[in-house]
């Protein structure tokens, strides 16, 4: 039996968007195994969890972080975030779903002038499918695991004494792999906790689309690092039932 052959320009395109390839096949499988969970002949009585969240990440971003420096900006150092997970049941201890979070930093400079209107602003989409595994739930306490991976959407805008432009790094549907681990421990009663979440995220975005003059040897950010949030979970909210 002959092999299939994929001509040279195809091969290169598939490895050259690996990344894309990836989110595009996970963010699939999570949309076929809800239309399975989901369908009439799953239903009986299901009950969904919801997490409103906000919180930072503490980055390190070499290359910005020197181009900024040596033009007399802030140091970028945290990557804020706020963002919403809706999550199902997948067994006794298993909830499994989706997870969005809004990312913004804003930076001026070291030393502030009115005269001048230098600044760095960055903004991402950022989702992730994710996996909960409970270690503890009560009545009052709350203690799960979590990992995930999807993708972000990246844009920094840059001026200063000798810059001014953007950087974009987008794709279909996003640009930059992410992936994420953590732990999360909660405290309420009944169906209501606030919780407190820490853990590693990893992103390095690069290849970007670049407009304006922005310094050369910005080749890429990286913001993979530890990060910490807070919010409220909504537990047990039905989402079918007979």
């Amino acid at each position: 039996m002959s092999k299939t052959k994929f001509p040279a320009a195809r091969k290169s395109a598939i490895l050259e968007n690996k990344p894309e390839v990836f989110v595009k096949i996970i963010f699939s499988l999570i949309f076929l195994y809800a239309l399975f969970l989901f369908s009439p002949a799953q239903a009986s009585e299901r009950y969904g969890q919801a997490r409103l969240f906000l919180g930072s990440t503490v980055v390190s971003p070499g290359e910005l972080n020197a181009s900024l420096d040596a033009q007399g900006m802030k140091s970028v150092n945290l990557n804020n975030q706020f963002g919403l997970e809706i999550n199902f049941p997948l067994g006794d201890n298993f909830h499994y779903g989706l997870r969005y979070s809004r990312r913004i930093v804003s930076q001026d400079e070291a030393n502030s002038n009115p005269g001048t209107d230098y600044k760095t602003d960055m903004t991402q989409d950022v989702a992730a499918g994710v996996l909960r595994f409970s270690f503890l739930k009560t009545e009052h306490l709350l203690f799960d695991a979590v990992v995930g991976v999807g993708g972000s959407n990246t844009v920094a805008k840059i001026k200063t004494a000798s810059q001014d432009g953007e950087l974009q790094k987008s794709g279909q549907p996003f640009g930059t792999l992410y992936s994420m681990a953590g732990l999360s421990f909660g405290v309420g009663k009944g169906k209501y906790f606030f919780v407190m979440e820490a853990g590693y995220e990893q992103q390095k975005v690069d290849g970007f689309k670049r407009t304006g003059t922005i310094d050369s040897s910005i080749q890429s950010i990286n913001l993979s690092g530890e990060y910490f949030t807070i919010g409220f979970i909504f537990d047990g909210i039905p989402i079918f039932s007979k």
